[in-house]
């Protein structure tokens, strides 16, 4: 497959080196278009005026560098870099968990892949379940279980998110679905600051029921995780828009004779 790979840790990253060169040797065509800098949290954030460079990056084709957020990389190399669309494309693998609702909308890793796949271009975010990975190797299990996933997403729909959590020896592999996750950090002020009053990923975390992604993460198994974009604009999302119109259209006659 053509895949487009890029991340939100970096250009640089040592988790986005070792999947390209893993996707690499299974024969796909890896193309990688990458933030310059570190863009942990930006979600689904758009900044398409920014400097680029070429990169390299062993393993890849072609490689380059853009000074923004990953979904703006993704559109960028999709709609400009890139010769024809890519098959797929990888977001990761990112150095720490992408876990539950609050994840979802808030990692930059996720928000490439949901780019990709508003752009109709299946996405799979990759991540790491651990917080102190800083060389290549410590990415291998998971690079090695990201591109097999790949090889089992050839043919997906375009509008396919799959988001993949590897703790860094698992047990085995869960099908899951996302947390009801939204942060619980307790803060604390510092020198004038407002800092996390504790540290580790594992903090951030409470919804442990069996089934979700969190659940089989904290029990040392990777999570496969599967959104489909359309279904978020279902018909019953639709009946319920109608309903609010409906409650406001006296309304509008009140306000429009009033100006």
């Amino acid at each position: 497959m053509k895949i487009l790979v890029t991340n939100d840790d970096g250009i640089g990253a040592p988790g986005l080196k070792r999947l390209v060169r893993e996707l690499s040797q299974r024969g796909h065509e890896v193309y990688v278009v990458a933030p310059l800098e570190h863009m942990s949290g930006m979600g689904k954030a758009m900044r398409v005026r920014a400097r680029y460079g070429i990169a390299h990056v062993p393993g890849a084709k072609r490689a380059w560098w853009v000074d923004s957020t990953p979904a703006s990389t993704v559109y960028i190399a999709i709609n400009l870099l890139l010769d024809a669309k890519p098959d797929l494309v990888v977001s990761g693998i990112n150095r720490g968990p992408n876990m539950g609702l609050e994840d979802f909308l808030t990692s930059g890793t996720i928000g490439a892949a949901i780019e990709a796949a508003l752009n109709g271009v299946p996405g799979l975010a990759s991540s790491l379940a651990c917080d102190n990975a800083y060389d290549e190797e410590d990415y291998g299990i998971a690079a090695v279980i990201t591109a097999s996933l790949v090889d089992l997403l050839h043919g997906a729909k375009g509008s396919t998110i799959v988001n993949l959590n590897t703790p860094p020896r698992p047990r085995g592999i869960m099908g899951t679905r996302l947390a009801w996750n939204n942060y619980k950090i307790p803060l604390t002020i510092r020198d004038g600051s407002i800092e996390p009053a504790v540290e580790g990923f594992r903090n951030r975390y409470w919804d442990l029921r069996p089934g979700t992604d969190v659940w089989a993460v904290m029990n040392e198994y990777a999570s496969v995780s599967y959104v489909d974009l359309e279904s978020l604009n279902n018909l019953g999302s639709l009946e319920e828009a109608e309903r609010l119109a409906k409650g406001l259209a006296p309304l509008l006659g009140e306000v429009l004779g009033e100006q």
